[in-house]
């Protein structure tokens, strides 16, 4: 029994040197900041960011589903097209005060062609 039993190396714990220690404080600092910033920052670049829209939001009563005529599956070719004639003149009823007095006769719109005329 005179073998000598092996030991575990024992060390004196982790040797860094002052430029490790430095760069790990500079990064648990960094990482401070970032965490207690983030929010006020980007409450800031929202706010930013939205003052560039000058619309403000339209909110309309109502589901909006009523100006459109509901196709189902299965429907006759008669049914489809009896619900595009509805849609039609529903929409022909919106669009009378937009362009022309009502029982004027003439069509609704300024009559020049659409688009900007550009090449």
């Amino acid at each position: 029994m005179d073998e000598e039993i092996p030991k575990l190396p024992r060390g004196r714990g982790i040797k860094l040197s002052k430029p490790e220690l430095f760069r790990i404080a500079m990064t648990l600092t960094v990482l401070v900041a970032v965490i207690a910033l983030a929010k006020p920052c980007a409450h800031a670049v929202s706010g930013f960011v939205t003052s560039f829209d000058t619309k403000k939001p339209v909110v309309k009563q109502g589901s909006g589903t009523e100006q459109y005529e509901q196709l189902k599956p299965g429907m006759t070719d008669e049914e489809v097209k009896a619900a595009i004639e509805r849609a039609k003149k529903r929409a022909a009823g919106q669009d009378v005060g937009a362009g022309a007095p009502a029982g004027s006769g003439a069509p609704a719109g300024s009559g020049a062609p659409a688009g900007s005329g550009a090449p």
